[in-house]
């Protein structure tokens, strides 16, 4: 989007008649980007997107809970010279933390790693087989993981994940905040019960000062990134169906 706006901006000075246009797009997008930026602004936007989830902290805050579904939130690889290695992104690396310290909490039967193989030409394995060894590494037993490795959106993440919960009333849904609100909502159209279960990411520093919440930053501007994402994601659901009980496959 930003490169697509400056293009635009820079098109628009090339044209007499509309160059004093041009102008004021490019300084009306750098304002846009630099308030993007701003923490305040960031917590507004993420505040938006989601009801305010909390994490679990103990047992009987989730009583019934008899399984944990862990989203995969992407996973990264290189490659060279036939070698490969894969590692899961931030996102996902939470998720899975969060999901290893319910499964100590709650002790459920089951737990599911979910998520596909985005780019088969890139990826050897999917997300789920990733989540999977790495909630193996947090100390979750293998036994007890279910892989979920053939979706491609969230969407799709509960069409997949809905037959592997189906006998348990109750389990915990563990992805980001900022995603949380739109899994929520595709996982209740398959007529699930998930009790909302974030991670505990952030994006900049703990206990901020109050004057450096108005200081732009990077991940300020990662995080109003991911909160527009959630609010097209969102808007883009409700416009194929994805969201209405019962709702056909998702194409």
């Amino acid at each position: 989007m930003l490169v697509l706006g400056v293009l635009s901006g820079v098109a628009l000075l090339y044209v007499p008649a509309l160059e004093r246009w041009g102008r004021r797009w490019l300084v009306a997008l750098c304002l846009v980007y630099v308030a993007l930026a701003v923490p305040a602004v960031a917590a507004w936007l993420e505040n938006g997107t989601r009801p305010p989830y909390r994490p679990i902290a103990a047992p009987g805050e989730a009583p019934g809970i008899t399984a944990i579904v862990v989203l995969g939130n992407g996973i990264v690889s290189y490659a060279y010279e036939g070698l490969a290695v894969e590692s899961l992104t931030r996102r996902t690396a939470y998720n899975a933390m969060e999901g290893a310290r319910l499964y100590r909490l709650l002790r459920p039967r089951l737990v599911v790693a979910s998520g596909g193989q985005a780019d088969p030409s890139v990826l050897r394995r999917s997300e789920a087989e990733a989540l999977r060894d790495v909630l193996i590494g947090l100390g979750v037993p293998r036994e007890v993981i279910a892989v979920e490795s053939r979706s491609w959106n969230t969407a799709t993440q509960a069409e997949q994940v809905a037959p592997l919960v189906r006998g348990h009333a109750r389990f915990a849904l563990v992805t980001s905040p900022i995603h949380m609100g739109r899994a929520i909502a595709l996982f209740e159209a398959e007529g699930l019960h998930p009790v909302a279960a974030p991670s505990q990411i952030q994006y900049g520093p703990r206990n901020q000062p109050a004057l450096m919440r108005y200081v732009p930053s990077a991940s300020a501007l990662r995080a109003s990134e991911l909160s527009m994402y959630e609010l097209f994601g969102m808007a883009y659901a409700q416009s194929r169906g994805w969201l209405d009980a019962a709702r056909d496959t998702p194409q």
